[in-house]
């Protein structure tokens, strides 16, 4: 953090100097204010060269798991990402030191190397994991938060020692300070779709908890900006007070300080992507309920006069002839919003809700969750999940049908939940790790897949997903479902044992699938029989379309108008609950 820190400070205090040099420059005391504007800019610059010398010891100990005691250890921590990026940066920094004790023009070339050791934080951070535009995004962000940020402390000296010059050098900070807002508002978008995902990480994970943190604070220093701007600049114009602007500035600083020691603190959490995330509420939004007719016509029927609303509120602020008019136009939009009943939006959720199965729903998952289910399920749900197992009869209530679609489309992690923590008559799994639940919850899948499998038809007639694989083409290609390209897949049996091949749509070549004996026994379980279809049409997203049950049932014809069908009409990927 101290090195984050010194390096935006060093940042905001010369940039600031640049930009008030002109009208501070003409008094002595003004003078005075530079000279010592100068002083803190390099001092912070060296503070940052040092910090950074004890970070990259820090880390580099940590990476090679002992201190750093040679210069061979040294150099291996340098032929990282991290370690490039840091010695660059000090680089950077040893540059701008000797500039920043020149003349002007030296000094402002001195700012443009203080600005790219400041872009280097995307290579830094979490962006360097991830793809470039991010790092990019990450080091602009860094970059906006010093040069407005970083200029907080030394307005705020001016504020106490030169207030009658306050209102002119505000007003030309505000250009600047406009375009570091949308820099970081930008950015931040950005950040968070990439780093954090959506709203269950954003609120169920450590990371997310703390990019709202900063998020939060950023709309406190961006309100405080705004009241600078509209009210506290203006009447220190007017009035000659600057106590208002005085104390406003000392708060952002104050705000600013804590956004860093956040960043900070988001640096070494995870990426909330990485993380399982533990929703919070016992209550969670209905997926996809934009798609449902009336749901959609109810958040229209709220949300549209509010829209107009904030659009007219936002024409009185911007327009004074049209203030009145517009804020009693915005008003009465305000009458006709109708709030319909939240009831339908939600439904009951539990902690692991959005938990992915780490599983990958791999067919030797599969085969170990059918052994676990056969074993200590069975004898109630039944050996087909149906709920009419040889005890089922003895119970007050049936078990419930686990390969029913009311069952099979909940979330994979509330069919964890309930194996883990039991529910109604079913006791907890106490005796099963994560792994042999999520695999259970794998077998629970395929049973519904194979519950809405068409054995005249050859087809399913839903979302039935594709038992997860790897095969590995002579060419060194990987291919596994859902890699956007429809697959065509053959089974059979030679003296080895179950043969499964794969062919990538548009491709000629026919890859040997690894671990085959499992998969042909989830397809044979999927197509209703004891032997697996012998070829099988998978989409671009992973499910399965059109089944085989022999070759010469494969014609050319046959295959080929299938794949058009497939190709032109995938099922929806989002659709999955794995």
């Amino acid at each position: 953090m101290l090195h984050l820190l010194a390096l935006l400070s060093g940042l905001g205090i010369e940039a600031f100097r640049l930009l008030s040099h002109r009208l501070l420059a003409g008094t002595p005391e003004g003078r005075e204010l530079l000279c010592g504007f100068a002083a803190c800019s390099r001092l912070l610059v060296i503070l940052a060269l040092a910090s950074g010398a004890v970070w990259f010891w820090l880390q580099g100990s940590a990476m090679l798991g002992r201190p750093l005691g040679s210069i061979e250890a040294g150099a291996v921590v340098a032929g990282t990402r991290f370690g490039e990026a840091l010695l660059l940066r000090a680089g950077l920094l040893l540059l701008a030191v000797l500039l920043l004790r020149g003349k002007e023009s030296m000094r402002a070339a001195g700012l443009i190397l203080l600005a790219a050791a400041a872009l280097l934080q995307g290579q830094l951070g979490h962006g360097a994991a991830v793809d470039l535009w991010t790092a990019v995004a990450l080091g602009l962000h860094v970059l906006a938060a010093g040069l407005w940020l970083g200029a907080l402390p030394p307005l705020l000296a001016v504020c106490l020692r030169r207030p009658v010059q306050v209102p002119a050098i505000a007003r030309r900070f505000t250009p600047l300070g406009f375009g570091c807002v949308v820099v970081l508002a930008a950015t931040s978008v950005l950040q968070v779709q990439t780093l954090v995902g959506g709203l269950p990480a954003l609120l169920g994970t450590d990371y997310g908890k703390l990019a709202l943190a900063k998020l939060a604070i950023f709309g406190g220093l961006l309100l405080l900006a705004l009241a600078n701007r509209f009210r506290f600049v203006p009447s220190a114009e007017t009035g000659g007070s600057v106590r208002s602007l005085a104390l406003s500035i000392a708060t952002e600083t104050g705000l600013g300080l804590a956004i860093v020691a956040v960043a900070a603190a988001l640096a070494s959490e995870p990426p909330a992507i990485h993380v399982p995330p533990a929703w919070p509420f016992a209550l969670r939004p209905v997926p996809a309920f934009w798609e449902d007719a009336y749901l959609r016509d109810g958040l229209r029927r709220l949300l549209s006069p509010v829209v107009i609303a904030i659009a007219l509120f936002a024409l009185a602020m911007a327009v004074r002839r049209l203030r009145w008019p517009a804020f009693l136009a915005g008003a009465v939009s305000l009458a006709f919003v109708q709030l319909p009943p939240w009831r339908p939006y939600v439904v009951a959720a539990v902690p692991t809700s959005f938990q992915p199965s780490p599983t990958g729903y791999g067919a030797r998952s599969i085969a170990n969750g059918r052994d676990l289910f056969q074993s200590g399920c069975a004898s109630c749900h039944g050996g087909d999940a149906r709920g009419r197992g040889a005890l089922a009869i003895a119970q007050s209530v049936w078990p419930p049908d686990l390969s029913a679609p009311l069952i099979a489309g909940r979330p994979g992690g509330e069919l964890f939940w309930s194996i883990r923590h039991g529910i109604g008559a079913m006791p907890p799994a106490a005796g099963l790790d994560d792994a042999a639940i999520w695999s259970l919850v794998d077998f629970i899948r395929l049973r519904a897949g194979a519950r809405i499998f068409s054995p005249d038809e050859m087809r399913w007639s839903g979302a039935a997903r594709m038992p997860g694989f790897v095969a590995r083409c002579a060419d060194g290609a990987i291919v596994a479902p859902g890699n956007g390209r429809p697959l065509r897949i053959w089974t059979g049996r030679d003296e080895h044992g179950a043969s499964a091949r794969v062919q990538v749509d548009g491709l000629g070549e026919r890859c040997a699938i690894e671990d085959a004996e499992p998969l042909a026994a989830a397809l044979a379980e999927l197509a209703g029989g004891s032997v697996p279809p012998a070829q099988i049409l998978v989409d671009a997203n992973g499910w399965l379309r059109r089944a085989f049950g022999t070759d010469d049932d494969a014609s050319q014809d046959s295959v080929a108008s299938e794949l058009a069908l497939i190709r032109e009409r995938p099922l929806d990927g989002a659709a999955r609950h794995h």
